[in-house]
């Protein structure tokens, strides 16, 4: 059964009473829209696609509990949320790559040095990329922001263990994908990961 003909407001009903159908319209109706403009503001494809697909999935997730009156309008606010959220994490990024160059002066840094250190930045932020969402979230906030476990667990709304389990489970994966690199790259690694 189609449900091309149905209006935003009738498919945003059928949707709270868990109507896949309903769902799968609006995803097709929207979901390159949403994309386009995450890709323009962030001219990156792949982020664009997880941000677009992100949206949809918090809006069949919070289906039941949404009150929307201008569908367009409330997947533009909400994916102007995640692109900002997106923005936010990458500075964070940045920043603390910034910080590890000042551990590692440049002026004491040979030319090899430096393309090597570059590589490993440009592997660590593969690697933490590559991350679950939350795990990437709780490291970063760590790790650069240098709050505690505790400190963490509050902002978060989350267990302390649950705190321990995701920085053990990021400092075990970037060991793991960061462990090409040689002994200087280790140090500059156990500077990140302790």
């Amino acid at each position: 059964m189609s449900l091309k003909a149905h209006s935003d407001a009738d498919l945003l009903s059928l949707l709270k009473a868990d109507d896949k159908l309903a769902f799968k319209e609006l995803y097709d109706r929207y979901w390159y829209k949403m994309y386009s403009i995450a890709f323009r503001k962030l001219n990156r494809k792949e982020v664009a696609e997880e941000l677009a697909q992100e949206l949809f999935v918090m809006l069949w997730q919070k289906r039941a509990t949404l009150r929307i009156i201008n569908l367009n309008a409330f997947l533009q606010v909400s994916l102007k949320n995640l692109a900002i959220d997106y923005i936010r994490r990458n500075i964070q990024e940045e920043h603390y790559l910034d910080s590890l160059k000042q551990y590692f002066p440049v002026e004491i840094m040979a030319t090899t040095d430096m393309v090597y250190f570059n590589e490993l930045t440009e592997a660590l932020q593969k690697a933490l990329a590559e991350l679950p969402e939350k795990t990437r979230q709780i490291f970063l906030l760590n790790r650069f922001e240098r709050l505690t476990i505790r400190e963490i667990a509050a902002q978060l709304n989350l267990s302390e263990k649950a705190i321990e389990y995701h920085l053990s489970r990021s400092t075990t994966y970037l060991r793991q994908h960061l462990s090409e690199f040689n002994t200087y790259g280790m140090a500059l690694l156990a500077y990140i990961l302790f």
